[in-house]
C-alpha cells in the first residue's frame, strides 16, 4: 500500500488524543496512589475518587481509540476485510513491541530477584515458568512482570472479536444516534448484570469489591468498545456528541455510589469528545500540534515500557533509601517519568516504528524534530 493511501488512512489528530491517553496511564502510576492518599486523609473522598479514576481513564480512552482506528477502514469500505490478513497484521503490529518490554521487564525483574532489596518485596518474582506464561499476553490470572500489560488482554480479546463485530456492522447506514441512545442504557445494565453474576457465582475471576486485573476485567468495558465501533460507522453532529457527554457525566455521578460503572461513563464521554474532534478544527489543531503526534505515535511504546522503567528506577534507588521516605519518592519521579520517556523513544526507534503504518514522525528521535520532519512530509 502506498504511503499516500496509508496517511489518509490515518487520522493524525487521534495520534494526539493517543498521547493524552498514555500521559494519563504514566501519571497514574507515577502520582495517584500518593495523591489518593492525601485526598482521603484530609477527608476530601470525592477529589479523591474523582482524581484517580479520571487518571486511570487513559484506558477506557485507549479502547474507544482502538475501536475508531481499528473498525474505520473496514466499515466504510475503505478496505477490504479478510481475516487471515487481519489477524497477522494485528499480531506484527502488537506482539514485536511486547516482547521487547517483556525483554527488559524481565531484566528487572531478574535484578530486583536476584539482588533484593527492602522494594524487591513489592514485585512478582522472577522465574522461568513466570516469562514464559506472559509471551502470548493473554493470562487469564493476571499476574504480569509489568503492572500495567493486564489491559493489553483486554484489548487482545476485543481484537478476536473484530470479525463478528464488522459482520453486524457491515451496514452503517442501519445506525443512527437514536438506535445509539437505546441500546446505551441496555448495554450498561447488561455489563451491571454480568458484574453482579460473576460477583456472585465466580469471584474469584471478578468482584465488583476489588480490581481483579485480569482478563475477566473485560466484562467492565463493553460501552467503550461500543463507542468505538459506532464512531467507525457514522458521522454525528456536535448536538449528539453533547449528549453523549452529559450521559456519561451523570453515569460518573452513579459511579461514586457503584464505582464498577466508571468504565461505562467515561466510555461515553470520550466517545462524545471524539465524535466532537472530528467536527471541531480547533481541537484538531491542538491535537495535531507536532509534539502531541509525535507522542502519539510512540503512545504503545510508552504505555508498554513505563511501568518497568519505574520498577527499575525503584530498585536502584532502594539502595540509598531506607523505605517510602520523601527522598524516595523525589528521585523514583524525577529519575523515572524522563528514563520512561527514553526507553519508550527506544523501543519505539527500533521496534515498533517497523510495524506501523502512516506515521509522520518515523524519522524524528527527538520531540523538538517532530515539526521539521512533518513540514518536509507536506504537513
Amino acid at each position: 500500500m502506498s504511503n499516500t493511501v496509508q496517511q489518509k488512512e490515518r487520522f493524525h489528530f487521534l495520534d494526539g488524543l493517543r498521547g493524552i491517553a498514555a500521559s494519563m496511564i504514566v501519571i497514574h502510576h507515577a502520582f495517584t496512589s500518593n495523591i489518593g492518599k492525601f485526598l482521603d486523609a484530609h477527608h476530601l473522598g470525592v477529589l479523591s475518587f474523582l482524581y484517580r479514576n479520571f487518571t486511570q481513564s487513559g484506558v477506557e480512552l485507549f479502547f474507544v481509540l482502538s475501536g475508531v482506528v481499528l473498525l474505520r477502514p473496514y466499515l466504510r469500505q475503505e478496505r477490504k476485510f479478510e481475516v487471515g490478513k487481519y489477524f497477522y497484521r494485528r499480531a506484527r503490529r502488537i506482539y514485536p513491541p511486547f516482547w521487547g518490554a517483556l525483554a527488559f521487564g524481565t531484566l528487572v525483574v531478574y535484578l530486583n530477584t536476584t539482588y533484593p532489596t527492602w522494594y524487591s518485596r513489592i514485585l512478582i518474582p522472577f522465574s522461568f515458568t513466570n516469562t514464559v506464561r506472559q509471551i502470548a499476553i493473554f493470562s487469564p490470572r493476571g499476574g504480569y512482570y509489568n503492572l500495567a500489560w493486564w489491559s493489553l488482554q483486554i484489548e487482545l480479546l476485543f481484537y478476536i472479536f473484530v470479525p463478528a463485530v464488522i459482520y453486524f456492522s457491515s451496514k452503517p447506514e442501519r445506525w443512527n444516534a437514536k438506535k445509539l441512545f437505546f441500546l446505551i442504557p441496555f448495554s450498561i445494565a447488561a455489563v451491571v448484570g454480568l458484574q453482579m453474576f460473576f460477583t456472585n457465582y465466580l469471584p474469584g475471576q471478578y468482584t465488583i469489591y476489588h480490581v481483579s486485573a485480569n482478563i475477566y476485567k473485560f466484562i467492565d468495558y463493553p460501552v467503550c468498545f461500543m463507542m468505538g465501533t459506532y464512531l467507525a460507522c457514522k458521522n454525528e453532529n456536535n448536538n449528539t456528541a453533547r449528549i453523549l457527554m452529559l450521559l456519561g457525566l451523570a453515569t460518573l455521578i452513579v459511579s461514586y455510589f457503584y464505582v464498577p460503572l466508571v468504565s461505562s461513563a467515561y466510555g461515553l464521554i470520550y466517545g462524545g469528545f471524539i465524535m466532537m474532534a472530528f467536527n471541531t478544527v480547533s481541537i484538531k489543531k491542538v491535537l495535531s500540534n507536532p509534539i502531541m503526534i509525535w507522542l502519539g505515535e510512540r503512545s504503545y511504546s510508552l504505555f508498554l515500557i513505563h511501568f518497568s522503567v519505574f520498577y527499575f528506577t525503584n530498585f536502584i534507588v532502594s539502595h540509598i533509601t531506607p523505605d517510602r521516605n520523601s527522598t524516595y519518592a523525589l528521585l523514583t519521579r524525577l529519575i523515572g517519568i524522563p528514563l520512561a520517556l527514553f526507553f519508550a523513544m527506544l523501543l519505539f526507534h527500533f521496534v515498533e516504528r517497523r510495524q506501523a503504518r502512516g506515521l509522520l514522525t518515523e524519522k524524528a528521535f527527538w520531540p523538538w524534530q517532530a515539526k521539521k520532519v512533518m513540514v518536509d512530509q507536506g504537513f
